[in-house]
């Protein structure tokens, strides 16, 4: 690979048609300048040419998606993880890739893009508040898998079913599937006190979503941990403005108020 294809890759980084496993992958320089971007397109290089043998290998589309996942946990021995290993690494593609391990986010957009290569109609969705694949074969038939584990779960919808005993499942596509690891990845940074790569998330964010309110919340109090209390004020009186009625406005006018008494006292 020259120097030259990686830089037009790194630009890619927040196109919109990119995959949104590519832009997690390019993300990560954000808040890690030691990342090893390279070195993880690489391997996922390699995954990638192994799943193109396996559709030239079996043309039948349920014998296909058994023999991928097959490869996926049992020869390539994805997983999640019981380990005590930080969430934010665990929710990292270049640590997913390397170690074989991530958290239910990472390992589905990791999953949903290999499936799409196989040339399944594969995304990541919510079902339950938790993070699963969905393959579609059709309208009415598909998969249903659990990235932490490989379980899979076949389904056919009966013609004129109304689908009212189907779990009901929102499918996260393209830039959602993005945001979904972002803002993942900006709480897992605040709960281990790493607060200058969540505001890199932040930043990510804010570019995806404008002057969004409860982004510009975040990054206040982010900013008020990274001793920037007046930018940090802007941003929260930003957010008092645009959603009075959020429950937890309260708290967030005392921080205000609290941020004015001390840029008081600077002065």
């Amino acid at each position: 690979m020259t120097d030259t294809w990686f830089d037009e890759q790194q630009e890619l980084g927040m196109d919109y048609a990119v995959p949104a496993l590519l832009r997690s992958i390019y993300a990560e320089q954000r808040w890690d300048a030691q990342a090893d971007t390279e070195q993880t397109l690489c391997q996922l290089a390699e995954l990638e040419l192994a799943v193109d043998e396996m559709c030239v290998k079996e043309k039948d589309v349920h014998k296909r998606v058994d023999l991928l996942l097959d490869t996926f946990y049992t020869k390539w021995l994805f997983s999640g993880t019981g380990q005590k290993v930080p969430e934010y690494l665990l929710n990292n593609i270049g640590y997913v890739l390397k170690m074989r391990s991530g958290t239910s986010t990472a390992l589905a957009i990791l999953l949903a893009h290999l499936l799409e290569r196989a040339n399944f109609n594969a995304t990541v969705a919510l079902m339950q508040n938790e993070v699963m694949v969905h393959v579609a074969l059709s309208s009415e038939e598909g998969y249903i898998i659990d990235p932490a584990s490989g379980q899979q779960s076949w389904y056919v919808t009966p013609e004129n079913d109304g689908e009212k005993d189907q779990e009901p499942m929102e499918l996260i596509i393209g830039d959602e599937a993005f945001k979904l690891y972002l803002a993942q990845q900006k709480w897992s940074f605040i709960a281990a006190e790493k607060f200058s790569h969540a505001l890199s998330c932040v930043e990510l964010l804010m570019e995806l979503l404008g002057d969004d309110p409860y982004e510009r919340r975040d990054r206040g109090y982010l900013l008020n941990q990274l001793n920037c209390p007046k930018m940090a004020k802007d941003d929260l009186q930003f957010f008092v403005d645009e959603c009075p009625d959020d429950p937890t406005i309260e708290i967030i006018q005392n921080q205000i108020e609290e941020l004015a008494d001390h840029n008081n006292i600077l002065h």
